[in-house]
């Protein structure tokens, strides 16, 4: 390539050459010159010297290594064990969320007014159901007869005379008996013989249960007292023979 390059710049040098003498002839004027061949020129190119490649030098032939088989033990052979059986776990019953109820909007709640307290009336108590009350107030033992006695007394426990006393059994009227207005055993020295009414039954212990209230009057059958009963015993060493009674107006 550069060989190409220099022949053609040598061409072109002389072509300018050449120009240029013929221009400077043409001014002068000058016989006619006969015509002269113009010499030939051959571009012998040089040639350049191509690189010989050096020997590629031939791979020798390097024998590998051979692998020396090693004895590798074998493992022991596993036995086979046979695997517990699993337990499935049952399954478990999932609870499911309640569902959000909405809750009722709260409404204010009225507030409560003040009640006045009223003051407490008192109270009258009850009426009893009959003018008297009467009860049993001592019991004696006398082998020597058998008797019904004590007071009638008024609402301040003072004597009561001219009372009537009604004192009667089963199967028997009984009798009535008129209180006084002394206590006739104020004046003894027999303790527990202290009365104003009294109601001699017989000389004698006698079993009996005896009936006693207080009337309007003579042989009156009408109780203006609750009825008391009072119980005596034909043996005077563990029963009563003697029974005190006191009624008191109410």
């Amino acid at each position: 390539m550069v060989i190409l390059v220099a022949a053609i710049a040598m061409i072109a040098g002389i072509l300018a050459c050449g120009s240029t003498s013929l221009v400077s002839r043409q001014s002068e004027p000058t016989a006619t010159p006969t015509k002269t061949p113009k010499p030939t020129f051959t571009v012998t190119l040089t040639p350049t010297d191509t690189p010989i490649p050096s020997d590629t030098p031939t791979p020798t032939y390097t024998p590998l290594p051979t692998n020396t088989p090693t004895e590798t033990p074998l493992p022991p052979t596993p036995t086979w064990t046979p695997l517990p059986p699993t337990e499935t776990p049952l399954p478990t019953d999932t609870p499911v969320p309640p569902t959000n109820t909405p809750r009722p909007t709260s409404r204010p709640r009225p507030k409560p007014t003040a009640t006045p307290t009223r003051k407490p009336q008192p109270t009258t108590p009850p009426q009893p159901q009959f003018a008297w009350s009467g009860d049993v107030s001592n019991t004696m033992q006398n082998c020597g007869l058998t008797r019904l006695f004590g007071f009638v007394l008024d609402r301040n426990s003072g004597l009561a005379g001219d009372i009537w006393v009604h004192y009667w059994a089963d199967g028997w009227d009984g009798a009535w008996a008129k209180s006084q207005w002394t206590d006739f055993g104020a004046a003894t020295s027999w303790q527990g013989d202290e009365g104003n009414w009294d109601g001699m039954i017989d000389n004698k212990p006698r079993d009996g249960v005896w009936h006693v209230c207080i009337v309007p009057e003579d042989r009156s059958w009408d109780c203006i007292s609750n009825t008391v009963d009072a119980k005596t015993s034909f043996d005077c060493n563990s029963g009563p023979q003697v029974i005190h009674i006191t009624f008191e107006k109410n």
